[in-house]
């Protein structure tokens, strides 16, 4: 009876370890996981970017930064790796085309992606 608890013990063990090792080698770049949204908007970049941080709660740092032909707002950090979120904005004729990522989108519901979605309305 005792040797079969050990050996429980044991594979309990080894399980907790590999799922913490996966669970550190999980950390790629917030693009490319699986919670995202896309669309258009004829808001302006700022009147745009505004809106969705006017929708996310007062503690929630955020960063703009433009690079090129777009505009990007990260949400917590500016490393892809470690951000919660990130909305790129790229101008396209008279509208801007926009993807919003959001890292365990589960854990607040999407709150990002919905208010990439709901900003998109003039």
């Amino acid at each position: 009876m005792k040797s079969s608890s050990v050996f429980a013990g044991a594979i309990l063990s080894t399980t907790l370890t590999a799922l913490s090792l996966v669970g550190c080698a999980q950390n790629p770049d917030v693009r490319a996981g699986h919670d995202f949204t896309s669309g258009y908007t004829q808001r302006s970049p700022q009147a745009y970017l505004g809106c969705v941080k006017g929708e996310l709660p007062s503690n929630v740092k955020t960063y703009q930064v433009a690079t090129g032909d777009s505009l990007k707002l990260y949400v917590q950090s500016i490393d892809p790796d470690k951000a919660d979120g990130l909305i790129e904005l790229r101008e396209t004729g008279n509208q801007h085309a926009f993807t919003a990522y959001q890292r365990d989108a589960w854990y607040d519901h999407g709150r990002l992606l919905d208010a990439a979605l709901m900003c998109k309305r003039v």
